[in-house]
């Protein structure tokens, strides 16, 4: 499996794991206020014996999970602020639940939900989370309302209150498995409760996963071993937990004590064996297939490098670039011609006269110099040769000039510029893709300077792409794809960048624009010329596009300017579509 794919795969499966915990948090809120609401004493905490979580915890954690989902993925503006209105609010009730504890005074905010349940059912601070629960829920307000600021401070203070906020929740997930609670000094009344815990642990990992661009998921996603990563910290995370969670299962069911921990390690330790034994197997199909890519490609360059060591070689005989001597094949390959007493350069493309240093090397060279340049045929074409040349040394053992020999290497040349197009144009299109247009929208941001000129930046997307793939094939999808990217570029100008950054996304750059009303006049001429029809072999199909504008800023980060882009793109999707909105 290729390195991207591997990328993409571990995005996904952190997107999944993010938006799954946020909904387990959801489930156990709404099931904690069920039981207050109904005196369930059993939905308020697992055993009698330990803390419940009271109606307040329930609610600021759903409303940090609020928060953190509108703030995941794709956002706009009024929901990011929505979001951290939210987590203002819950670290100013974080606040004054600390401020009750530190005065030992109730601010009456105990009597708001369900005064007479979490009187008779908690002491003896009732309707009031414990002052650990409250420092957690302050720690992740913070990084709640943090979470789409980009400034390197920010996200440094995101990442440290996430962690610190962790620390608490998951030393009392294991001391509540294991049974241990003297070890936080946690009576039946007071401290945080497990279910309180687990939902705590799921809503910082569903922040973390909600910016995948920022660490430190971001420095797991850039890396190769990124899943195996993931996969180690959740089997370390797991084991104990699995295990603490077995024994009181055991205990539950009236097993003795001394027969408790052996059955609960040895089934901790059959469950992450299973697990580890599924995981290995699905690595090893993963080495597998990349082996045997590897060896397609060696079977591959093997099967070329036998192709070029057996052709024949054009050699000749080179005095102060003049040719004395000149191999059969050299006609053969070339076609006929002046070649014994003709001078070497007149041979020699126009364009690579003056960087060919055939007949330079001076006697004792140890290694043959090697050089690539164009040979002029007899028909008027030309070949791309691969030269090698040193010293020839006469019988008398003095320099006699150069003996060079000429190796075909068309194929090759033709095969190194596929790659490097492959590797930065997209083959269906004709455009630059994702990595060569990010490339150039960084390198244009770092040429902004003060001279008044501005970057424009373009974000388009075809409208019901999908309905066109369904109705009509994707092969029909492609033409239409090909023919957009066609007519964007007739609309753009020299020196303009048009790039195809996803499925049906075009990204383009339009450096030394005036303002955003010049960038904007562009985009309504990409828009009007993409509606024309546009005709494939099974009738005429009308597409049309979604365009958000925006300029760049001297200093900004790629990222902050697509995004921008993207945002006034999917604000034209929801005013109509096929319209330009400009930001």
């Amino acid at each position: 499996m290729a390195e991207t794919e591997l990328d993409a795969q571990l995005e996904t499966l952190v997107h999944r794991a993010g938006r799954s915990a946020l909904a387990v948090v959801f489930v156990i809120s709404a099931v904690n206020w069920l039981g207050w609401a109904t005196g369930a004493e059993r939905l308020t905490r697992v055993f009698r014996s330990w803390p419940q979580m009271t109606p307040w915890a329930a609610l600021v954690m759903a409303t940090l999970g609020v928060a953190t989902l509108l703030q995941s993925g794709r956002t706009t503006p009024a929901r990011v602020w929505v979001a951290r209105g939210l987590a203002v609010a819950c670290s100013a009730i974080a606040l004054v639940f600390i401020g009750e504890y530190a005065t030992g005074r109730s601010f009456g905010v105990d009597a708001l939900w369900f005064p007479g349940g979490v009187a008779a059912m908690q002491r003896p601070w009732p309707g009031r989370p414990s002052v650990q629960t409250a420092v957690t829920f302050l720690l992740l307000g913070v990084a709640v309302g943090l979470m789409r600021l980009d400034h390197r401070v920010f996200r440094s203070l995101r990442s440290l209150c996430l962690v610190s906020a962790a620390v608490m929740p998951f030393l009392v997930t294991v001391v509540y498995t294991f049974q241990a609670l003297s070890v936080i000094e946690t009576a039946p009344a007071t401290g945080m409760g497990i279910a309180t815990a687990i939902g705590l642990l799921l809503l910082i990992a569903a922040t973390f996963a909600g910016r995948l661009d920022a660490n430190p998921v971001a420095w797991l996603l850039a890396r190769p071993d990124g899943l195996g990563l993931l996969r180690m910290a959740a089997l370390f995370v797991t084991l104990p937990l699995v295990v603490g969670l077995s024994r009181l299962a055991f205990l539950a069911i009236g097993v003795e004590e001394g027969a408790v921990w052996p059955l609960s390690i040895s089934a901790g330790a059959v469950v992450i064996g299973v697990a580890v034994f599924y995981l290995s197997q699905r690595e090893q199909r993963l080495l597998i297939d990349r082996a045997l890519l590897i060896r397609e490609r060696e079977d591959a360059e093997a099967r070329y490098r036998i192709l070029a060591e057996n052709a024949v070689d054009a050699v000749i005989h080179l005095r102060d670039r003049q040719i004395v001597w000149a191999s059969p094949s050299v006609p053969t390959t070339f076609g006929d011609g002046p070649w014994v007493g003709a001078d070497f350069d007149r041979h020699i493309h126009a364009d690579d006269v003056g960087s060919v240093g055939v007949g330079g090397q001076r006697a004792g060279a140890a290694e043959p110099a090697v050089e690539r340049f164009r040979i002029v045929c007899a028909d008027g074409g030309y070949h791309w040769v691969d030269c090698r040349s040193k010293p020839y040394l006469g019988a008398d053992g003095d320099t006699d000039g150069v003996i060079a020999a000429l190796r075909v290497v068309d194929d090759q040349v033709e095969f190194e510029r596929r790659l490097e197009r492959l590797a930065r144009f997209d083959e269906l299109t004709g455009l630059v893709n994702r990595a060569e247009a990010i490339a150039r929208l960084e390198s244009a941001l770092a040429a902004l300077g003060g001279d008044g000129s501005c970057l424009g930046v373009l974000f388009c997307d075809v409208d019901g792409f999908k309905r066109i793939n369904d109705q009509w094939g994707h092969a029909v999808g492609d033409i239409v794809l090909a023919a957009l990217a066609a007519r964007i570029r007739e609309c753009v100008r020299e020196g303009d960048t048009v790039g195809r950054t996803g499925g049906d996304e075009i990204l383009v750059l339009l450096p030394a624009v005036r303002d955003l009303d010049a960038v904007t006049a562009i985009a309504e001429s990409i828009r009007h010329r993409a509606a024309e029809p546009i005709l494939h072999p099974g009738g005429i199909i009308q597409a049309s596009l979604s365009i958000g504008a925006t300029l760049a800023v001297p200093g900004e980060t790629a990222t902050t300017a697509t995004a921008r882009a993207d945002e006034a793109m999917y604000r034209a999707k929801e005013t109509g579509r096929n319209t330009v909105v400009g930001v």
